[in-house]
């Protein structure tokens, strides 16, 4: 972070729009009149980032190894609700993003399905369960690879992580306490 709080903008994401400094990342929803909202995901731009592996942040194609940003439940399932992100854009996003940082300890109560009406977002709560619940901790999953299936619970598209293809595991934070240090999911890692 820089003194004004804000994560300095990476060379690889400087394409991006920015809304108070931050990067807006490439599958963020935009309402009808254009405005991009954090925190709502449009279906459209997820379901290509998971099929084409591009990086949800900077819409770019992956390499060899990325990140998924996890919740402990998603983890449990190996299933990743989200497209994966390179590492350096999930650096960036575990530091500008509030509730992958640590810094929002409920999900947002306020609704915005009326700014979204017949446009096809998801609003980062595809059951519609998660709103005023408390925060979830969330895991970086370094992997290899992932297969993109229709995920039970959300029947959305979401990416499938089979034990060999996940290198390492290391979770980001625990609302407002740091990170502990990196574990290894994989035990055949080294």
């Amino acid at each position: 972070m820089t003194q004004s709080g804000v994560a300095p903008i990476l060379v690889r994401l400087r394409h991006r729009p920015l809304i108070a400094g931050l990067v807006v990342p490439w599958i963020t929803a935009r309402t009808l009149d254009g405005r991009p909202r954090f925190g709502t995901v449009d279906a459209d731009r997820a379901a290509k980032a998971l099929h084409r592996r591009w990086c949800q942040i900077c819409g770019q194609q992956l390499e060899d190894r990325f990140v998924f940003a996890m919740r402990d439940r998603d983890l449990d399932r190996s299933i990743a609700p989200e497209a994966a992100m390179h590492p350096e854009c999930s650096r960036y996003s575990i530091t500008a993003c509030p509730m992958l940082a640590g810094r929002m300890d409920h999900y947002r109560t306020s609704g915005q399905a009326e700014l979204f009406a017949g446009i096809g977002t998801i609003l980062g709560d595809p059951a519609g369960q998660r709103g005023g619940q408390a925060a979830e901790p969330w895991n970086a999953v370094w992997a290899r690879d992932y297969t993109v299936i229709t995920d039970p619970t959300t029947h959305l598209p979401a990416a499938l992580l089979l034990p060999d293809q996940i290198l390492r595991v290391r979770p980001i934070a625990v609302h407002g306490t740091p990170a502990p240090p990196a574990t290894r999911h994989n035990p055949t890692i080294r």
